[in-house]
């Protein structure tokens, strides 16, 4: 058993249990051999494959990605804003004090910007892959265009200025990301 083999299958692995490894340790890749009259292994073209041209992370992967990597953004600029606020307003005080100050002042503006970056995130990934399916194609308008629509949903409670302005800023982020993938050789769709 130390060896990295199998136990025996006449041999139950705990008691009263008896589940023969040589039928499920197949399909985890155990054995270099498949079992008879079976597919060693299920190829889906554009499914499951990052280096596939024709893979798409479902729309589940893609609201998941989005909206917690940019939480995880906005946490941390925004705690390191915190950190470098707590500082500066805590200077000359007590060890003490200025622990406080900057504890204070990193959960303060850390998960505030975090929710709001996690929220455009999620309206993002929603309306791209509103766009993917209302248009039928996977091209690198759908992310332009819903970055532009996400700016201006918003900001839209601001005046039609600000959120004019922030569609702008969303589209024109998501445009130079989309052609500096394409330029790097059609790697834009693993970028957003």
């Amino acid at each position: 058993m130390s060896d990295g083999s199998l136990p025996d299958a006449s041999r139950p692995v705990l008691p009263g249990v008896s589940i023969d490894p040589r039928v499920v340790a197949p399909m985890l890749g155990r054995f270099d051999q498949p079992m008879p009259g079976q597919p060693e292994y299920l190829q889906v073209p554009g499914y499951g494959n990052p280096n596939d041209p024709n893979f798409r992370r479902s729309w589940g992967e893609r609201l998941t990605y989005n909206s917690g990597r940019m939480y995880l953004l906005g946490l941390v600029s925004g705690g390191s804003y915190g950190l470098y606020e707590g500082m500066r307003d805590s200077r000359g005080q007590i060890r003490r004090l200025r622990i406080n100050a900057v504890l204070n002042a990193t959960s303060r503006h850390g998960p505030m910007l975090g929710n709001q970056l996690g929220v455009i995130g999620m309206t993002f990934s929603m309306l791209e892959t509103a766009a993917s399916a209302v248009r039928g194609e996977d091209d690198m308008f759908n992310p332009i265009g819903a970055a532009t629509l996400t700016g201006v949903l918003y900001k839209m409670g601001s005046g039609p200025r600000a959120a004019t302005v922030a569609g702008v800023i969303g589209g024109g982020l998501v445009a130079a990301v989309t052609v500096a993938g394409k330029q790097l050789g059609g790697a834009w769709k693993n970028l957003l």
